[in-house]
């Protein structure tokens, strides 16, 4: 993800995160690699199939955000916020 398409500036973030699928509604472990106020990229294991779309939770201080899949690139995703 070398070119850079993105509307708003992002910020490195590396934090470890929770991908909470609607289907199951089991968080599983991810990490974030950047963010900005649209979207953020994030790598997930590589036994986990993230859905299309999903909850993202980063921190316990900041509110969940509802997430669509724009971009996969092996366990690299890029996620746009909806709403």
């Amino acid at each position: 993800m070398s070119d850079n398409r993105r509307s708003t500036p992002r910020k490195d973030a590396f934090q470890v995160a929770s991908l909470i699928a609607d289907e199951c509604g089991e968080p599983c472990e991810c990490l974030v690699w950047d963010v900005s106020e649209t979207g953020a990229q994030i790598e997930v294991a590589a036994k986990i199939v993230a859905p299309d779309r999903f909850t993202l939770r980063v921190t316990a201080y900041e509110p969940p955000r509802r997430c669509r899949v724009v971009r996969r690139e092996g366990r690299r995703l890029g996620v746009r916020f909806e709403g």
